[in-house]
């Protein structure tokens, strides 16, 4: 078999990664002080404002999500995910009026977020509390893109701009963190885009991640990243971040749970990519958390549609190239056909 060739074509994919998709150092460096200093200007209002949403810290504390903190992020960094969970104490967690088993996570014991301000009919309304949000970031960056971005608040600063890249952007998303009675794994609710709040977790989604690129020997962020950019390039990004990465979370959580692993990057991207063509078929995907809602899938032009399945077919023909027939040439020229021509360089 054709193991030395399967190692060829994973040194040209490295470099692939490394020349054309890689974030810059400086541009990762100026996120890293950026997202320190927004997190310790909101830390500081609520310090100095009574009015504004105490933000936990022994609790729980604010943390990075999406796709920077998974190191799957692809350039331009447009939109790192900042979560701020915000004192809960003496909230409730009610459906139609019931109220459910779940503790919300607190350090002062009593909650800012019972003010008429962030009301409606005597619940926490997501809108408003993303309004206030929105506001205290527009008296520190006055003179920056700042708006309410459906679940966050979107800051777009002008640090590290580039000409493909008006510069690092941030979404602000301030949630609660609830803990079930029966001491199951914690959970957190986000503004769903409609002044009410949704399930979600993504500090489950980091640590799923970090543990399949362990167990898949160093592969598989780097696979994820292959097929972000594959999608950026060759469907315009008109498959959503998350939805690629859930898809393919799945497929390899499957085979950790079969004790598979995959050591070689070419085969763990043709898995991933052939992945998220099942899913796609198949539709909207089902979140890994409890009761979270569907992930919807996109929709794709025709001409989008022949894409996939072409590129599916030849991610398919470069790892059987490699490895059955051991023909780096044959495997080269099927990801030229993926990738365009720069992939050779």
């Amino acid at each position: 078999m054709g193991l030395e060739e399967l190692s060829a074509v994973d040194t040209q994919l490295e470099d692939f990664l490394g020349r054309e998709i890689a974030i810059p150092t400086t541009a990762r460096s100026g996120a890293s002080d950026s997202q320190k200093y927004l997190r310790q200007i909101l830390r500081n209002k609520a310090n100095s404002d009574v009015s504004f949403p105490e933000l936990l810290n022994r609790a729980d504390s604010d943390f990075l999500g999406g796709s920077f903190a998974r190191h799957t992020k692809i350039w331009p960094l447009d939109d790192i995910d900042l979560f701020l969970p915000m004192d809960g104490g003496t909230l409730v967690y009610r459906r139609h009026g019931i109220r459910l088993p779940f503790t919300i996570a607190s350090d002062a014991g009593q909650t800012r977020l019972y003010q008429d301000k962030y009301l409606t009919d005597g619940y926490v309304d997501s809108t408003k509390v993303l309004n206030v949000f929105r506001s205290a970031l527009r008296d520190t960056y006055p003179s920056s893109q700042i708006k309410r971005d459906g679940q966050c608040v979107n800051l777009q600063t002008t640090i590290a701009a580039t000409s493909e890249s008006t510069g690092i952007g941030f979404d602000v998303v301030p949630c609660i963190c609830l803990v079930p009675f029966d001491g199951s794994e914690a959970f957190y609710l986000v503004p769903d885009g409609t002044g009410g709040w949704m399930r979600s977790n993504p500090r489950k989604d980091t640590e799923i991640c970090a543990e399949l690129h362990d167990y898949h020997n160093g592969a598989y962020r780097k696979a994820v990243r292959l097929v972000k950019y594959w999608n950026k390039t060759q469907l315009s990004d008109s498959l959503a971040s998350y939805y690629i990465e859930l898809a393919i979370s799945k497929k390899f959580l499957a085979l950790k749970q079969q004790n598979q692993s995959y050591s070689y990057l070419l085969h763990t991207f043709s898995t991933s990519i052939t992945e998220l063509k099942l899913a796609y078929t198949s539709g909207d995907l089902t979140p890994l958390v409890s009761e979270a809602p569907a992930i919807k899938a996109p929709a794709l032009t025709d001409g989008q549609k022949v894409v996939l399945e072409a590129d599916v077919k030849s991610a398919n023909n470069a790892l059987y190239s490699a490895y059955q027939n051991s023909r780096t040439d044959e495997a080269f020229q099927a990801l030229n056909s993926i990738f365009g021509t720069e992939f050779f360089g």
